[in-house]
């Protein structure tokens, strides 16, 4: 008899068992990597770019076989019209779960930013720790760049900004939950990395076009104020935390250094108005220089070019009415009692009442 009941009760549970029955293949579904965000002509314009599994597997001891880069594009009243109907055309299921970069056409920065913000809010399936950057290009032809080596699209600036920005660049990058954190500041800038095209540095048997960074698009107050190139932006690299180390040229390239952990403080002067006195220190490695320049000469001259280019920058934050540096961010954050935010928002370059510069210069070794 209990032999019995004990066979009732498992067969019982062996058909509660759902198994697989409702297991999705990984195959079966369009997996979107990027989405590209445009408007025009009073439509949301919508791109996608989706990768197969042939994209991403990387084959170890043998050539990698270039696998095509899959595009869908549609328009609609919104952004979300625009993607319902790609999912009713499309011949698979879209997944957005794996999206790791958006990038957003100058017209929606300039004009509908609310919109792109939205879309993010109400769709379930997109995280906020996604990459996001701004172009004037077109955007279906930027998000077909291959990567060199036939290697997939996964391995682009699009999607590897935090690595290629580590080792190449000195402009930040954008990740979505530090921009909407920071997009409703009343004080302050806030950027979005710009992408552009170019066709004349590589080739692998004929032209080889790249996705490149050439500047960033400036916030402030929630509205969009215009770009600057990386020569505008020059004095912004001694402001970004963490940074690991800089290559600096002087005048025609003749005296060059790597300047390592480079550090910045802001002081604010109290007055009737807030200003400022930016420090930056520094060690650097020389590593080259061809004028037989004395070690102090050197130094005057990387100081002397530090303080330009910081000067630089903000001249041409304020030419946007902004605060490109963040220089002001400090009195909002801790001197609120002593000026009101109206006072604060008043940054111009007069404001910055001293750039002190201290980079000491060790001449490395070297080889006779």
């Amino acid at each position: 008899m209990r032999n019995r009941i004990s066979f009732i009760i498992v067969t019982s549970l062996i058909f509660l068992l759902t198994g697989c029955f409702g297991a999705k293949e990984i195959e079966g579904e369009t997996y979107v990597t990027a989405m590209g965000l445009d408007y025009e002509e009073g439509n949301f314009k919508v791109y996608i770019q989706g990768l197969s599994f042939g994209n991403i597997a990387k084959q170890e001891a043998a050539a990698v076989e270039q696998q095509p880069i899959l595009i869908g594009e549609a328009k609609g009243e919104t952004f979300t019209a625009a993607l319902g109907v790609l999912e009713q055309m499309t011949d698979m299921p879209i997944n957005y779960g794996h999206i790791q970069t958006i990038i957003l056409s100058k017209s929606v920065m300039k004009e509908k930013m609310e919109d792109v913000m939205g879309l993010i809010k109400h769709s379930p399936l997109l995280r906020y720790n996604f990459y996001l950057f701004g172009t004037d290009e077109n955007l279906k032809s930027l998000m077909q760049m291959e990567s060199f080596f036939n290697f997939p699209q996964l391995y682009t600036v699009i999607h590897r900004s935090d690595k290629i920005i580590q080792y190449n660049y000195v402009l930040p990058n954008m990740i979505y939950n530090r921009f909407i954190s920071q997009y409703f500041r009343p004080v302050g800038t806030i950027f979005i990395p710009s992408l552009t095209i170019d066709k004349n540095h590589f080739s692998e048997k004929k032209e080889k076009p790249t996705s490149v960074i050439n500047g960033e698009y400036v916030f402030s107050r929630q509205q969009f104020r215009g770009w600057l190139s990386k020569d505008e932006l020059s004095g912004l690299k001694w402001f970004k935390k963490g940074i690991q180390g800089v290559t600096l040229r002087v005048g025609t390239e003749n005296v060059s250094v790597r300047v390592k952990n480079p550090k910045i403080k802001i002081m604010v002067l109290k007055g009737k108005t807030p200003s400022y006195k930016v420090v930056v220190k520094g060690d650097a490695v020389l590593t080259q220089e061809r004028k037989k320049l004395k070690l102090k000469e050197v130094e005057n001259e990387i100081n002397k070019k530090i303080k330009k280019d910081i000067l630089h920058t903000i001249k041409k934050g304020q030419l946007l009415e902004t605060d490109v540096l963040n220089i002001s961010e400090k009195s909002y954050k801790y001197y609120l009692n002593h000026w009101n935010i109206d006072t604060i928002k008043r940054f111009n370059e007069d404001s910055v009442k001293q750039i002190q510069v201290m980079i000491r210069v060790d001449p490395g070794n070297t080889k006779n």
